[in-house]
């Protein structure tokens, strides 16, 4: 098939795709909905506050990580098992085609209905907490300044992860999970040193690959961070690198279809 890319052909892989998956996902919705109210229910009793905006934020940030890296590591399953692969690989659709609906699926669907979920969830368990008069409680917002590197950070995650959804064959997430780590620990281990024998002094901490630097000089303690404009350029850099790991799943996945 020389083809690239055909939009017809692609919008029919996109139905059968959805008409194969749409129980198993519509069950996942569920269970990630019952997940929110149960785990809000409970921490709503146990804790006074626990609709503080800052708590929302960072619930949210949390579950659409570990949620975002689960579903995305099942997209490309069938690819993995022997029965299904042959089928999956020979279906009449090119290489791109395939990659951009699991794609799809795991990145820009997944966001919209996970945000959209957790806010029905959020407004339920609000209804539940009765406020004195005067009083009501504030809904974070996903529009908040902070929210772009957290989007940079998903985006990361979920490039990883897809990368090692078509690159292994079994235990998709737990592989890339452990890879991902390890390397993470290479990586600020290697940084550390390495700041270490450029700049001369002891660090604190284990300093992450453009993060902080603190470290003691006598008996102050200093700390060395990136302005606002450098911040920029991480991020945009951190999107690249996203990118690339994209390309590299698709090509993977092409090297499979071959």
């Amino acid at each position: 098939m020389n083809e690239f890319f055909n939009f017809r052909r692609f919008l029919r892989l996109f139905v059968k795709h959805t008409s194969e998956h749409y129980r198993v996902y519509l069950m996942s919705i569920g269970v990630l909905a019952g997940v929110l109210v149960l785990c809000g229910a409970f921490l709503l009793i146990v804790t006074p506050e626990a609709l503080d905006p800052g708590f929302q934020t960072a619930s949210y940030l949390i579950l659409l990580f570990i949620a975002g890296g689960i579903f995305t590591s099942t997209v490309f399953t069938e690819y993995g098992e022997k029965n299904r692969a042959v089928p999956a690989l020979t279906l009449p659709a090119t290489a791109f085609e395939k990659f951009l609906v699991g794609w799809l699926y795991s990145y820009p669907i997944f966001l919209v209905v996970y945000t959209c979920i957790f806010y029905l969830a959020l407004l339920g368990l609000r209804s539940l907490r009765h406020m004195p008069a005067g009083r009501h409680i504030i809904v974070f917002s996903i529009g908040q300044p902070e929210m772009p590197v957290s989007w940079v950070m998903f985006t990361v995650i979920q490039s990883l992860a897809l990368f090692g959804a078509i690159f292994f064959r079994k235990l998709q997430f737990i592989k890339t999970g452990f890879a991902f780590f390890i390397t993470l620990a290479v990586l600020v281990l290697c940084n550390s040193l390495f700041l270490k024998i450029i700049t001369g002094v002891t660090v604190e901490k284990m300093a992450i690959p453009f993060g902080y630097l603190n470290f003691y000089i006598g008996d102050k303690n200093y700390s060395i961070g990136t302005g606002s404009e450098e911040s920029v350029l991480i991020l945009v850099l951190l999107t690249v690198v996203a990118a690339l790991i994209w390309v590299a799943a698709y090509y993977r996945l092409k090297e499979k279809q071959v």
